[in-house]
């Protein structure tokens, strides 16, 4: 893990510049001399944003009536029962990549100072949502695992970087879904990285 850089990147998403940490880190892959990885240079899942969408959203209907039920019908009746946050977590693709998936989790509060939170989720998803359009970056991940080749110096720095930028990636396709929502399904925060990563993004 290249933590000069994550830690660069986690600044810019806790100023909210997440087009900036994308740039700065396509810029740093480019740097290195072409591997493999440098085919995710300009490659977005922008094109999963109707299906996440869908995803959110019958997540919501779901884990809103579990909430409720949890509540009291009562306590149902006479205040708005939400949950107060979601968390997306990728699977962990790096070694996983066969099949790179999300999948989400609801919480009654959260607390943005401390993350031990995130281990006290009240429901989750009952699939996951397959990840598409990255299939090649997927194999460029299975052949460095398979043949060893992080000794490779330029191969395991374009490693390093193409693991933040695919979160990275990711954390645009929520931001970008989030704004086909209107005010009231987006008062929900939704926090977004993959498995065993500190680099999380508020959208």
């Amino acid at each position: 893990m290249n933590f000069e850089l994550e830690n660069k990147l986690i600044d810019l998403l806790k100023k909210n510049k997440l087009e900036d940490a994308i740039l700065f880190a396509e810029k740093e892959l480019k740097n290195i001399p072409e591997t493999d990885f440098h085919k995710l240079l300009g490659k977005n899942l922008l094109h999963m944003c109707p299906s996440l969408r869908e995803y959110i959203s019958n997540f919501d209907t779901s884990t809103t009536k579990i909430l409720k039920g949890k509540n009291g019908l009562l306590k149902s009746l006479f205040r708005r029962v939400k949950p107060a946050a979601y968390y997306c977590e990728m699977n962990g693709f790096t070694i996983n990549y066969d099949r790179w998936f999300i999948e989400l989790f609801s919480f009654e509060k959260y607390d943005t100072n401390d993350w031990d939170w995130l281990s006290d989720f009240y429901d989750s998803s009952s699939h996951i949502l397959t990840i598409t359009g990255f299939e090649e970056i997927q194999k460029a991940f299975e052949n460095v695992r398979q043949n060893n080749r992080l000794k490779d110096e330029n191969i395991n720095e374009a490693y390093e970087v193409a693991e933040l930028l695919v979160i990275l990636r990711l954390q645009e396709l929520f931001k970008e879904t989030y704004k086909t929502f209107n005010s009231e399904e987006a008062k929900i925060p939704m926090f977004v990285t993959a498995h065993d990563y500190e680099m999380i993004y508020r959208v």
